[in-house]
């Protein structure tokens, strides 16, 4: 079991989340530097669109959630300030940050910290913390009228020039490594990276996605037809969503670059210009943490149970299950030590919000308190075990083990509730 659970903590956790459904966020810049303004929020269809804020709106550019305090962040270019607004109702909070030379894109970096371009000033990109403190003026060069930026997979910074019709990129440090790309472009907007290292180039005067490879070659056009194409994000299942500000809609495409439909149709909600569209998946009442470690019962069925223990740094659960064989042994057979009918299995695997989904393994061969013979576990598994919590003292196993083709579910809760506080305490967000 041991050899196990190390073996599988070295796998990252690459799962995606467990479909717990999500909106689409859309900032309509309107007549760009005249009103209206609005954020609007559509459901997951494109449909039932609502204002979700207009206060304190001045040609808003860039929608940022910051989940694990509730909070939602909105550059603003006209009055040089990101706003701060409570994530679920959309009400004005408080100004975030100030004083930034008409602010665009915002992104979480690598090390958790806001960074935010500049389409005026000086052009350097700059890095807020947490609480809206700035950090440091990162890129030691400017970029004129910024307005895109991702990392690839080493931590190198990108950074889109509007006006410049390039792409600039900036090592882990923030120093200048020169133009990324400086042809094929017109008026480039948000950039990001694929799967497999190219970089994607929303086009905006260009009316198209331009696609690049790792080393900046012009590898063709990704999608085409677009018009004043601005904002960008992705589904849960893989499909891609543009702002197009030529038909005032926001268009959906395959994850190969093929045309689906407009999912959110021209002028819905009023939507008249989109700068930033934002995926945003619906918040669980309660996550998974630490003060879930325990042992863990149905009352219905006493003498057998789960250890369960949470990895919130990997964000792995590992539980050992303790029960009985599907049937009594006979009654002539004995066990050395402990009790014939006597069964464990253990289980691993990523949890997501309120939710593990793990995979069973049997350990088998070893004998009592010895090295030999040696205990092998098979590591492909033999069925699966999901966890859904409810709270802090009740939770749903549902389980199918391939081997005998069985499956059920069993409701559980803690054997004693010494650790309630704790994960009480710690499933509370921190201030904002």
């Amino acid at each position: 079991m041991k050899l196990l659970f190390s073996v599988l903590c070295t796998l990252l956790w690459a799962s995606s989340a467990l479909g717990q459904g999500y909106d689409i966020y859309v900032s309509d810049a309107g007549n760009f530097s005249q009103p209206p303004w609005q954020i609007l929020k559509f459901d997951g269809n494109g449909e039932n669109p609502e204002v979700f804020i207009t206060e304190n709106l001045a040609w808003p550019q860039d929608i940022v959630f910051v989940e694990n305090t509730n909070t939602v962040l909105v550059s603003n270019f006209n009055s040089g300030k990101i706003e701060r607004y409570n994530a679920t109702t959309g009400a004005f909070i408080d100004t975030f940050a100030f004083g930034i030379a008409a602010p665009t894109r915002m992104k979480i970096g690598p090390e958790g910290l806001l960074y935010v371009l500049q389409w005026s000033g000086n052009g350097r990109v700059l890095r807020f913390d947490r609480f809206g403190g700035l950090v440091d003026a990162f890129t030691n060069t400017g970029v004129s009228q910024g307005i895109g930026l991702d990392w690839d997979s080493e931590g190198n910074l990108y950074v889109a020039s509007y006006n410049g019709q390039l792409v600039a990129k900036y090592d882990l440090n923030g120093l200048d490594q020169g133009n990324f790309i400086s042809n094929n472009l017109a008026g480039p907007t948000n950039i990001w990276f694929d799967d497999n290292g190219d970089l994607l180039v929303s086009d905006y005067n260009g009316g198209a996605i331009r696609r690049f490879n790792s080393q900046g070659v012009y590898l063709g056009n990704f999608i085409t037809g677009l018009s004043q194409s601005e904002g960008v994000d992705y589904l849960p299942n893989g499909n891609l969503l543009i702002g197009n500000g030529g038909t005032h809609s926001v268009k959906m495409y395959t994850p190969a670059g093929t045309y689906v439909n407009d999912i959110i149709p021209s002028g819905a909600g009023g939507l008249i210009q989109p700068n930033a569209v934002v995926v945003r998946e619906h918040p669980v009442e309660f996550e998974i943490n630490a003060g879930l470690n325990d042992a863990w019962f149905d009352p219905t069925t006493t003498g057998q149970g789960f250890l369960i223990t949470a990895f919130p740094d990997i964000r792995q659960m590992f539980v050992a299950w303790f029960t009985y064989d599907t049937e009594r042994p006979p009654e002539d057979v004995t066990a050395i030590l402990g009790e014939p009918g006597h069964r464990w299995l253990t289980a691993q695997g990523p949890y997501d919000g309120d939710t593990a989904e793990m995979t069973i393994f049997v350990t088998s061969g070893g004998v009592f308190d010895s090295a030999q013979p040696p205990a092998v576990t098979d590591l492909d598994g033999d069925g699966t075990l999901t966890i859904k919590f409810a709270g802090c003292n009740e939770a749903l196993v549902s389980y199918e083990i391939t081997s005998l083709g069985i499956s059920g579910v069993i409701p559980i809760q803690r054997i004693v509730e010494d650790n309630v506080a704790l994960c009480e305490a710690l499933n509370l967000p921190p201030p904002p």
